[in-house]
């Protein structure tokens, strides 16, 4: 198979799209799970709950920087940095990609950081607004993710990310427990995203680890050049986000971006039935415990995660089987609501911690040839309006 890139398809949306913008995305999963993401321009009525005034965020700088493995390889490693720079003077504004390849390029033993910081559980988005106008934080509770309660879905957060220039980097990553994503460019320069589909990523690790690398490709610990993926024909697509277009990412899909110029974007993550039904919902990123873009992310969302019970210990499979409807009620039930019930005291043992845990999907990926996706299915059917 030619790698050559493709462009995402672009769906143009009208104002009844975007008040059940996840029955939309729903209805379009196998074509997000054939390139990795899609682009949604808005129609001219649609109504945004943005705020009119934006307090200054605290942001958090990313203290990690670009550096290059070797003076020919095309994959570059992003480790820690000590300090950040004030005085980095800032580069011209990144006219394409051809450009901003060749300045990475022309790094040799030289460093660079990646010129981002985030302010997570920040949202430009008003949440006081009526259901007319959308609102970013709505997603998860509209999503699949709805099943396990304010527990699942308030650790759903949105978070703010600003390029703070031009050629600004966000590393090789994936959503946390290779949930979907969703983000929207707020303003400022054009964001280039390379997309590499859930489909090739036992392909890529098996080239990494060719290459004598122990980087996680799901933590932001590499930015690979697109010759790269080239050479070995890992096919990748890719997009170029303005200002007012959002881009969904599949679940599983790895993705890379640069900037060309300061900007603001926003995004949250949410599920729909296929992140079961492939299997991503058994993945743990938490393996991987190397310093790295999305541990700083993970320990940053840690500290201003809503409050509630949190606890490094599961329930047991006992405690499961004790509630009114147990877990294996949901399995064998033929009755959706009885399986809706079952589903939602299960995940209600658990604390909101524990719900993105590896507990979770252990108990998950011990029945998960019996399991019946079609329950699941159908509820989140009946949640988008289809």
């Amino acid at each position: 198979m030619s790698s050559t890139s493709m462009y995402v398809p672009t769906l143009e949306i009208n104002e009844n799209d975007i008040t059940n913008l996840i029955g939309l995305i729903y209805k379009h999963q196998r074509l997000l799970k054939e390139f990795g993401a899609i682009k949604i321009q808005l129609g001219s009525k649609c109504k945004l709950a943005l705020k009119k005034r934006r307090k200054r965020l605290f942001t958090h700088p990313i203290t990690t920087q670009v550096v290059q493995m070797s003076k020919d390889d095309l994959i570059y490693s992003v480790r820690e940095a000590a300090l950040l720079d004030d005085s980095i003077e800032q580069s011209p504004p990144i006219k394409d990609a051809a450009a901003f390849w060749l300045s990475v390029s022309c790094l040799n033993k030289q460093k660079r950081h990646l010129n981002i910081s985030l302010s997570p559980n920040k949202s430009y988005f008003d949440t006081k607004t009526s259901g007319s106008y959308f609102d970013i934080h709505r997603l998860p509770g509209l999503s699949l993710l709805k099943i396990g309660g304010k527990e699942v879905t308030e650790q759903c957060v949105p978070s703010i990310k600003i390029a703070h220039g031009p050629g600004s980097i966000l590393p090789l990553s994936c959503a946390r427990q290779h949930l979907f994503s969703i983000d929207y460019h707020h303003e400022g320069g054009a964001h280039h995203w390379y997309i590499i589909p859930s489909s090739q990523r036992d392909l890529l690790q098996s080239i990494i680890n060719k290459q004598n690398s122990s980087s996680c490709l799901d933590h932001g610990q590499i930015l690979i050049d697109p010759l790269m993926l080239d050479r070995y024909h890992i096919r990748y697509h890719r997009v170029i986000q303005r200002p007012n277009e959002f881009v969904v990412l599949s679940c599983g899909t790895l993705a890379q971006s640069f900037t060309e110029d300061a900007s603001s974007s926003e995004s949250i993550d949410f599920a729909l039935p296929s992140w079961i039904e492939e299997g991503h919902a058994n993945n743990s990123m938490s393996s991987c415990r190397h310093g790295c873009f999305h541990d700083e992310i993970d320990q940053i969302l840690s500290r201003t995660a809503p409050s509630g019970s949190v606890s490094d210990e599961y329930q047991s499979s006992e405690d499961i089987t004790a509630s009114t409807y147990t877990y294996e009620d949901f399995l064998n039930s033929d009755d959706v609501n009885c399986s809706r019930v079952a589903f939602e005291e299960f995940m209600g043992l658990l604390s909101p911690t524990d719900i993105f845990s590896d507990s979770i999907f252990s108990q998950i990926d011990t029945h998960i040839n019996t399991l019946k996706f079609e329950h699941i299915i159908k509820i989140s059917s009946s949640s988008f309006g289809l």
